[in-house]
C-alpha cells in the first residue's frame, strides 16, 4: 500500500479504551437514525481516518466487513485518485461496493476487485493555473486524469505524489479538461498559503487546502458531498441513514451533508466545527468505533 506524507501529525492524546469510544459514538447517533441496515450508508475518508502511515487496523477491516455483511453500504470517499486508491482496497479487503474518489469527481463501482468509472466530473484547469502562476510562478502544478495518473510542472517533494506522474510542458497541463488540479508551494506556511490562495478568488471551482501548502481544485459544485448525494439517491438510501467520517478540509462538505457527520479527533477545530460529533483519533480506531456503534444501533 502507498501512503503519502500529506496526513495529519500523530495524536498526542493519551490512549482511549475502544469500548469507551464505541459507547460515546452510540450516544452521539441521532435519535431518528434509521433501524434498517439496508438504509445505512457510511462514507469513509481514508488518510487520517482509516489509514495511518502503517496502514489500516484489524478493527477497521472487521468493522467494514460487519457493516457490509449486515447489508449496509460502505463507501470510500477520498481525495485520492483511482490509481492511489487501488492499493487501499486490498489493505481494507474492499472488493465490492462504491468509491467516491478525487474529492467527488469520480464515482467508481467495485465488483470482485475490478473498478469501473461510472461518472467523471472534469473541468478546464487553464483559468486557475494561469491565475496562480501570474502571482506565484514558483508554484508546483499537477493535473489528474481519470485513471489517477498526474501530469506535473516540476517534481514534487519526495513521497508527496504517490501516483505515477510525468513532467509535462505548461501548455500540456492546461490543454484539456482534468479530473483534479493540485497546487503546491513547498516551504510556504500552510495558513499563509491558504490565505494567499483564497485571496486569488479563483474562478468557478471548489478548493480544499490540506495539512500543508497543498490545494486540491475540482469543478464547481463537485465535492465529496455532491458525489455521495447522487450515489445515495441512485441507491435509494434514506437520507436519515447517512453517516460520514473524516478529518480534512476536503471532508467538510460531506460532514455537513450526512445526517450524522463525525470528525476524527486529529482534525483541526475548523473541521470539527462542521461535524455533529467527534470520535477518537485514527491511531485509536475512532472510525471503527463509529462503525461499531452504527451496527449496534441497527441491530438493537
Amino acid at each position: 500500500m502507498s501512503n503519502s506524507l500529506l496526513t495529519p501529525p500523530p495524536t498526542t492524546l493519551p490512549p482511549i479504551p475502544f469500548p469507551q469510544l464505541v459507547s460515546e459514538a452510540k450516544q452521539a447517533l441521532p435519535a431518528d437514525f434509521v433501524t434498517d441496515p439496508a438504509h445505512v450508508l457510511v462514507a469513509l475518508d481514508l488518510d487520517g481516518t482509516l489509514l495511518t502511515e502503517t496502514g489500516a487496523s484489524d478493527r477497521t477491516r472487521e468493522a467494514i466487513r460487519a457493516l457490509e455483511a449486515a447489508g449496509s453500504h460502505v463507501v470510500i470517499a477520498t481525495g485520492r485518485g483511482l490509481e492511489a486508491t487501488r492499493p487501499v482496497m486490498g489493505e481494507l479487503d474492499f472488493t465490492d461496493g462504491w468509491m467516491v474518489c478525487s474529492n467527488g469527481a469520480l464515482l467508481i463501482r467495485v465488483e470482485d476487485g475490478a473498478c469501473q468509472v461510472v461518472r467523471n466530473e472534469q473541468f478546464d484547469p487553464r483559468p486557475v493555473v494561469e491565475k496562480v502562476w501570474s502571482r506565484y510562478p514558483q508554484a508546483l502544478v499537477a493535473v489528474e486524469d481519470a485513471d489517477g495518473g498526474y501530469r506535473i510542472s516540476k517534481p514534487f517533494p519526495p513521497r508527496e505524489l504517490i501516483e505515477s506522474w510525468t513532467v509535462a510542458p505548461a501548455e500540456d497541463l492546461v490543454s484539456r479538461p482534468v479530473t483534479k488540479l493540485v497546487v503546491r508551494i513547498p516551504g510556504m506556511d500552510r495558513d499563509e498559503f491558504e490565505q494567499r490562495m483564497f485571496a486569488l478568488q479563483l474562478p468557478d471551482v471548489e478548493v480544499a487546502v490540506g495539512w500543508t501548502s497543498w490545494m486540491d481544485v475540482s469543478a464547481t459544485g463537485v465535492t465529496k458531498a455532491s458525489g455521495l448525494e447522487r450515489l445515495r439517491a441512485d441507491l435509494g438510501v434514506d437520507a436519515r441513514g447517512t453517516v460520514s467520517i473524516g478529518d480534512g478540509t476536503n471532508d467538510i462538505a460531506m460532514l455537513q451533508w450526512a445526517q450524522h457527520g463525525v470528525a476524527m479527533a486529529g482534525a483541526t477545530q475548523a473541521v470539527r466545527a462542521h461535524a455533529d460529533a467527534v470520535t477518537g483519533p485514527v491511531e485509536y480506531d475512532g472510525a471503527a468505533a463509529v462503525m461499531q456503534a452504527v451496527l449496534s444501533s441497527v441491530r438493537d
